[in-house]
């Protein structure tokens, strides 16, 4: 670099401090600049035009990050990034999108934690259905949700009492969406879809395993039809026409397995 260029650049930063020291556009240096930035708006226009222009040009040449250095430009994205998220952080704003306070306890809002939980759950099923880790989507083998590597992770970073509860959680809501308990496909009465019910009892011990094939109990009004609920037990079935007023008489209940008794209890 010439010395002429030196005292170029020198001048330069002089009048941008000075222009910025007494409140005015660091470009034109007429007008105040937009809030919390250094340019005014008639700069700031022009430059961000300027900007799609470039980056444009070089992205019909294939050049990544605009043309720019790929390091320096993802370090002084990281740098800024850092620095807006504290700056919301510190006026009890989202950390997201900068609008809205944030929820208790959290660091954004009620609505982007919404947004951001469709992406995550949108991500999940795609690598789920590709057979991939749904963290790393890396290939993952044997039907598992995870890649060895995110599941020793996995199982090092929780512990055993956060699991159950994260367990107890799930098993509860899906109760209550009258869902199966393992993959949340619709079921009636029933904690476990079929499938699943199956290979929950396959893999119980010997004392606890239910006799095979797995007993199912539906209860049918014979007046209408209508399929009143699906049950596990003969009890359930039966504890059904109790709580729905009805007789013996004026149901079918159609099982996979010999009935006992449908007295009611």
């Amino acid at each position: 670099m010439s010395s002429s260029e030196t005292r170029a650049r020198e001048r330069q930063r002089r009048q941008h401090a000075a222009r910025l020291a007494s409140g005015k556009c660091t470009r034109c240096g007429k007008f105040p600049p937009e809030s919390g930035l250094k340019l005014c708006l008639c700069c700031g226009e022009r430059r961000r035009a300027a900007e799609k222009v470039r980056r444009a040009r070089a992205r019909t040449k294939g050049k990544i990050y605009a043309g720019r250095d790929p390091e320096a430009t993802r370090r002084a994205a990281r740098t800024a990034d850092k620095r807006r998220r504290r700056a919301r952080r510190d006026a009890g704003l989202c950390t997201s999108c900068g609008r809205c306070p944030s929820a208790d306890s959290h660091s954004i809002c009620e609505p982007c934690r919404e947004k951001q939980r469709a992406i995550e759950r949108e991500r999940y099923a795609a690598r789920r259905a590709a057979g991939r880790c749904v963290r790393c989507g890396q290939p993952a083998f044997g039907g598992s949700s995870r890649c060895g590597r995110c599941t020793v992770l996995e199982a090092e970073r929780t512990s055993p009492e956060c699991r159950k509860a994260a367990t107890r959680k799930r098993y509860a809501r899906r109760r209550a969406q009258r869902a199966c308990v393992d993959c949340s496909v619709a079921v009636a009465g029933t904690a476990r879809c079929p499938t699943c019910a199956r290979r929950s009892n396959s893999r119980a011990p010997e004392p606890h395993r239910l006799p095979a094939p797995f007993p199912e109990y539906t209860v049918v009004r014979l007046d209408t039809g209508e399929v009143i609920d699906s049950f596990e037990t003969e009890a359930e079935a039966a504890a059904c026409l109790v709580f729905a007023k009805l007789r013996p008489d004026q149901v079918e209940v159609r099982a996979n397995v010999p009935l006992m008794s449908l007295t009611p209890p």
